[in-house]
Formats: structure tokens, sequence, C-alpha cells
């Protein structure tokens, strides 16, 4: 009998196996990057959100020459009316305040994303909103915006002349977005 070369069908079993072990495992590593990269890319874009709706309301109140303001806001379902809570995770509003009651003339209404944190630390301490005049400062209005989502943390920091930068996403330290 002349001599076969082959695999048995055990020596294929145990193949077959240690390849699938080889790919859950691979897997679950995959899932947990992709998962930080989308919770780095959603922080990214949330920062940008704010970082726009700041520019917008500083540039308003220049060229209108009235106070804007960019509040920390709850969007309600029931009359779709907002009002400023300091609540920042649940996203910000920006109006003009014309009559000199909240409210006034409402130029964007953003709500963040559900699993977002969103704190302020700063002067003053939980602020509910920030102002900007006509010569575009804040009015002694400075802190630091904390970003989490997820494992990452990212910073938006505002001086009192109404201008800010940011950070990039970073792991997220001990403490943060409390």
């Amino acid at each position: 009998m002349k001599n076969q070369d082959g695999f048995s069908l055990l020596e294929l079993l145990c193949v077959l196996a240690i390849l699938s072990v080889l790919a859950y495992a691979g897997s679950a590593q995959f899932l947990a990057v992709s998962q930080d990269t989308q919770d780095q890319s959603a922080l990214k874009n949330e920062v940008k959100r704010l970082s726009e709706a700041l520019i917008q309301a500083r540039q308003l109140a220049v060229v209108s020459g009235k106070p804007s303001v960019l509040c920390g806001s709850t969007i309600s379902n029931a009359m779709n009316s907002s009002s400023c809570n300091g609540d920042w995770s649940s996203g910000f509003r920006l109006y003009q305040d014309i009559s000199g009651s909240e409210g006034g003339i409402e130029y964007r209404a953003i709500a963040f994303t559900n699993s977002l944190q969103v704190s302020w630390h700063g002067f003053p301490v939980q602020k509910q909103q920030i102002e900007f005049h006509s010569n575009g400062l804040s009015g002694y209005q400075n802190g630091t915006f904390e970003f989490c989502l997820g494992a990452w943390q990212a910073n938006l920091v505002l001086n009192q002349s109404g201008r800010f930068y940011t950070t990039d996403p970073q792991v997220k330290v001990e403490g943060a977005c409390l």
C-alpha cells in the first residue's frame, strides 16, 4: 500500500479549535480598540461643537452690540422649550437676551451624546451660563469644561477675555468629570 499524505479528522478539528480560540481573543481586543477610537472621535466632535458655539456667541455679541449667552440646558420634550439650569452634560443653547429676561432670540440648541459627561470647573463655581459682552469679553468668567466619554477625557479652557483652547483626548484621570 502506498503511503498517503494528509491530515486526519482529529488533527483538522484541533487546528480549527485553536484558530477559533485565537479569533475570539483577537476580536475582543479589536472591539475594545474600535470602541476607544469611536469614543475619542465622539469626544473630539462634541468639544468642537461647543467651541464653535463659543466662537459664534462671541462674534454675535460683537457684531450686534448686545450680550449673547451660552448656557447649559436641558431641552424639555413637553413644550420643546429649554431653560438654563447649568446641566452642561445634557447640552447647551445659544441665545441673545434682548428683553432682559431669559429667552430672547435662540440661535442654536445642541444636545450632547447621552453617555457624555460635561462639567464646569472655574469662576464662578456652578456656572449656568457664559455671557459675552459687546466688546467680546466674557466678563470675568473663566474656567475649564471637562468632557468625559468612556475612558477618555478632553478639556476646553476658557479665559476671561472670551478666548479658549482645547486639549486632545487623553486617558481619563482620577476624579475627572465629577
